[in-house]
C-alpha cells in the first residue's frame, strides 16, 4: 500500500485503508474502487490523501499502531466529554501498543476537518504513550499519560465554533480566547478525586514551554512534570503534521526538524529524542522526490534507514540510499507537496502571537440582568468591571486603575446619568470615554449626552453586534 495525495488520486485505484468521517464512522471501506464521485466527495470533506493498493506497492505493509475500532471509541468518548469512558480507552490503548510491539508512526490518521479536535486528542494520547515507553515509564504511568492526552483539549468543546473552526489564521484577540482551552479542560477534571494530580497538571500546562514562554502562567522546565513535557511534545507534533482548513500539514521530516530545533526552548530535549525513536522522517508508502528529479516510494525506513531509506522508483527499480553510489542523492520533499516559505510562515505565526491588549471596560447599571447580558458577549474580549451603583463606581475609580471605557446607564435610581458622568469626570478627568445607555431615542436626551462630552450612546434593546462595533470604534480612536 502507498499514500496518494488527493490531487493524484484517479478513478479505478483500489482503496487500501478505510476512510472515516468526523464521528469515526466508515465512509468508504478498504478494497473499494475509487470513482470520480468518491474522489470529489473526499476532497470536499477535506481529506489530504488516501492509501491505495497497486502493483508498485503491494509488498509495502503498514500496520496501524492502534485498531481503527479503538481509535473510534476514543474519538467518541472525547466528543461526548465522557471522562470515565476515556479512562477505559486509555487502558486499552496502552494494552494494544504494548502487545503490538511499538509500531512506528508510519500510518497517517485519515480524518476529515470537522473531526480534528477529537482525532487530535486520540493521536496525542497515542504519541504520548510511545514517548513514555521510550522513556521507560511503567504501564500504570503510561495509562495516566494516555488519559491526559485524551482529556487535554476537552475545553475546546466550549470555545465558540467560529473561532475553533475558523478557516484562517486567528487574530490575536481570537487567539486569547483559544488560549483559555487548557484552563477550561482543567476545570472539567479538577474536582475528580480519581484523576491524579500529574494528569491534571499536564492538562492545565500542556502549552507551557521549558524556557517559560508558554501559557497559561509561564512556568519553566524545572517546575514542569514529565507528564506535562511529554504532552506538550505530542500535542505540537500532531498539530504540525495535521492538515487544517487554514494550513497544509508539515511533512514528518519538517516536523521533526522543528521539534529538534526547539529542544531546550519549547521542549525538553530528552522527550523529543524519545519521540524521534518511533517517528520515521519518511513514512513507508509515501512518495518523495529525489535531488536528481526522480520520484520514488519509501519501502523501508527502520533503524539507520530513517534518514537514508530504501526506495522503489516509479519505474520499478530500487534505490538503496545507504549504498555508497547513492550518497550524492538527497530527498528534497514529498511528491506533490506544497513547500511553504518559512519566512512567511514565521511572520504569520508572530502576528498571531503578538501580545493582545485586553481593554478594561467598566459597566454601571442597576439591573443585574443587563450586566449579565453585557458579560455574556463581552467577557472574552474585554476585562470587565460590573457595578450596580454610581457609588460603587466612584469608590472603584478612586482605588483602582482607571478603565479604558465606561458604559453608563442614563437612568440610575440614585442619580441620573449626566450627574453621574460629572462626578466621574471629577475623579478621572476627560481621559476615559463614556458610552451612554438610553431607553429610547429622544433627541433632547441625545443632545444632552453629546453636550456633556459622551463618546456615544446605545439604545435599548441593543444588539450585541452594534455594542461591539461602538466599543471598537471608541477604543480605536
Amino acid at each position: 500500500m502507498r499514500y496518494m495525495k488527493m490531487n493524484d488520486a484517479r478513478p479505478g485505484m483500489c482503496l487500501a485503508y478505510n476512510m472515516y468521517d468526523a464521528d469515526g464512522h466508515t465512509l468508504i471501506c478498504s478494497g473499494s474502487i475509487l470513482s470520480a464521485l468518491y474522489i470529489k466527495r473526499l476532497s470536499e470533506y477535506g481529506f489530504d490523501g488516501v492509501y491505495i493498493n497497486d502493483e508498485l506497492s503491494e509488498d509495502i505493509k503498514i500496520e496501524p499502531i492502534i485498531s481503527p475500532e479503538l481509535r473510534t471509541e476514543g474519538l467518541q468518548n472525547v466528543r461526548s466529554s465522557n471522562v470515565d469512558g476515556c479512562k477505559d480507552v486509555a487502558k486499552k490503548i496502552v494494552d494494544q501498543i504494548l502487545n503490538n510491539g511499538m509500531l512506528a508512526l508510519d500510518l497517517t490518521d485519515l480524518r476529515c476537518f470537522d473531526g480534528y479536535t477529537y482525532a487530535h486528542s486520540v493521536n496525542v494520547a497515542v504519541i504520548a504513550c510511545i514517548i513514555g515507553f521510550g522513556l521507560k515509564m511503567s504501564e500504570e504511568s503510561l495509562e495516566q499519560l494516555v488519559m491526559a492526552g485524551l482529556l487535554h483539549d476537552m475545553g475546546k468543546l466550549v470555545i465558540p465554533p467560529e473561532i475553533l473552526n475558523k478557516p484562517a489564521k486567528l487574530t490575536n484577540e481570537e487567539y486569547e480566547v483559544m488560549k483559555r482551552h487548557s484552563k477550561l479542560s482543567y476545570e472539567i477534571i479538577k474536582e475528580r478525586w480519581d484523576i491524579s494530580a500529574q494528569v491534571k497538571a499536564a492538562v492545565l500546562y500542556h502549552h507551557e514551554n521549558v524556557d517559560g514562554s508558554g501559557y497559561p502562567v509561564g512556568i519553566q522546565g524545572d517546575n514542569m512534570t514529565i507528564f506535562t513535557k511529554i504532552l506538550h511534545v505530542a500535542d505540537v507534533y500532531d498539530a504540525l503534521v495535521s492538515k487544517r482548513p487554514y494550513k497544509n500539514p508539515y511533512s514528518p521530516y519538517e516536523a521533526c526538524e522543528f521539534m529538534m530545533g526547539a529542544g531546550g526552548i519549547m521542549f525538553d530535549p530528552k522527550v523529543v529524542e524519545s519521540l524521534l525513536l518511533y517517528v520515521p522522517f519518511y513514512p513507508k508508502g509515501t512518495q518523495v522526490r529525489l535531488s536528481d528529479g526522480r520520484e520514488g516510494i519509501i519501502v523501508e525506513n527502520a533503524g539507520n534507514r530513517n534518514l537514508r531509506p530504501l526506495l522503489r522508483l516509479l519505474d520499478g527499480n530500487m534505490i538503496d540510499m545507504l549504498e555508497q553510489e547513492n550518497y550524492n542523492l538527497t530527498i528534497l520533499h514529498g511528491s506533490n507537496e506544497i513547500v511553504m516559505d518559512p519566512c512567511v510562515e514565521e511572520a504569520e505565526r508572530r502576528k498571531m502571537l503578538t501580545p493582545f491588549k485586553k481593554y478594561r471596560v467598566m459597566i454601571i447599571d442597576d439591573m443585574l440582568i443587563n450586566l449579565q447580558s453585557f458579560r455574556g458577549f463581552l467577557q472574552n474580549a474585554y476585562e470587565l468591571s460590573l457595578l450596580t451603583s454610581v457609588g460603587q463606581a466612584l469608590l472603584h475609580l478612586k482605588r483602582q486603575t482607571e478603565p479604558d471605557l465606561i458604559i453608563l446607564d442614563m437612568d440610575m435610581p440614585e442619580m441620573n446619568g449626566l450627574d453621574a458622568f460629572a462626578k466621574i469626570k471629577g475623579i478621572i478627568g476627560d481621559t476615559t470615554p463614556v458610552l451612554f445607555v438610553i431607553n429610547d431615542y429622544d433627541k433632547s436626551v441625545v443632545s444632552r449626552c453629546r453636550k456633556a462630552g459622551a463618546s456615544g450612546y446605545i439604545v435599548r434593546p441593543y444588539k450585541p453586534a452594534f455594542v461591539k462595533s461602538e466599543i471598537k470604534r471608541i477604543l480605536s480612536v
